[in-house]
């Protein structure tokens, strides 16, 4: 016995293949040139049969009369027999115009399904080239989107840098320009406290700039802190001293006055010789 051949495997690539097939014979089936070749061909192939069985009545009727004809000596018999034949070749002559048409229906529709493939390839042609061109579009969209934050943010970078050195120059010739000014008027001002108190310095308002003296300011306070304690201590030692410096002071204060009269008794005689 011999054995048995093993089945081949469908993978999934023979179901992939077929499954465009069967979309093409839809799209073939769909178009209205192939449907009018076939209906054609469906009336040609009806023509054909009738004609096939005339031709198969009219052989058995012709080869009954020329049976007939043989075995009678009647004159009407061989003429049934002729007319039979001449039935018999008409039909033939018919069967063969049918399947000239046949031929030329089945010509028709294999052109039509031709035409209908061609019509079908533009449009799937078509069909992906739109698909194409809107995902290109989509794609443009979100890649434009995206360079413009990168330019956005390279611009950005780029800006505040600029902006950084311009700002240190502005302030660099400022600030020369206003210590030369200070210079300038400083000798013009006679009081030290008054020079000090005209003193202004320049505002930077960078927020590395804030932020540090923030910290500075926390430090400080931290500092202000743990140092009032001390403080406080040596104001309550140095307030004995301060109390007995006031009170040598008032002692002095009326010999002052009684020297600061006596002065001034000695001076007005002088003054009134001067005036005579």
């Amino acid at each position: 016995m011999a054995a048995a051949k093993p089945k081949r495997k469908v993978g999934r690539k023979a179901s992939a293949a077929k499954r465009p097939a069967t979309r093409r014979k839809s799209s073939l089936a769909d178009s209205a040139l192939v449907k009018k070749a076939e209906q054609g061909l469906a009336k040609v192939e009806s023509m054909i049969d009738k004609e096939r069985e005339s031709v198969a009545a009219a052989k058995k009727k012709a080869e009954a009369a020329v049976a007939k004809a043989k075995s009678s000596a009647k004159a009407a018999d061989k003429k049934a027999a002729k007319r039979a034949k001449a039935a018999l070749t008409k039909a033939n002559a018919k069967l063969r115009q049918t399947r000239t048409k046949l031929n030329k229906s089945k010509s028709d529709l294999s052109s039509a399904k031709a035409v209908a493939k061609i019509k079908a390839s533009e449009e799937a042609v078509r069909q992906k080239i739109n698909e194409r061109a809107e995902a290109l579009a989509s794609k443009a969209e979100s890649d434009l989107e995206k360079a413009l934050k990168q330019f956005e943010q390279r611009f950005k970078k780029k800006r505040l840098a600029e902006n950084k050195k311009k700002l240190a120059e502005i302030e660099r010739k400022l600030v020369s320009k206003h210590k030369q000014a200070t210079k300038q008027l400083a000798s013009k001002v006679g009081d030290a406290k008054l020079l000090a108190e005209a003193k202004v310095g320049v505002k930077k308002k960078a927020a590395t700039k804030k932020k540090a003296a923030k910290k500075k300011a926390t430090a400080k306070k931290a500092v202000a802190k743990k140092s009032a304690p001390k403080k406080a201590a040596s104001k309550k030692k140095a307030a004995p001293k301060k109390a007995a410096a006031k009170k040598v002071a008032a002692k002095k204060a009326p010999a002052k006055r009684a020297a600061a009269k006596k002065a001034a008794r000695k001076k007005a005689p002088a003054k009134k010789a001067a005036a005579k």
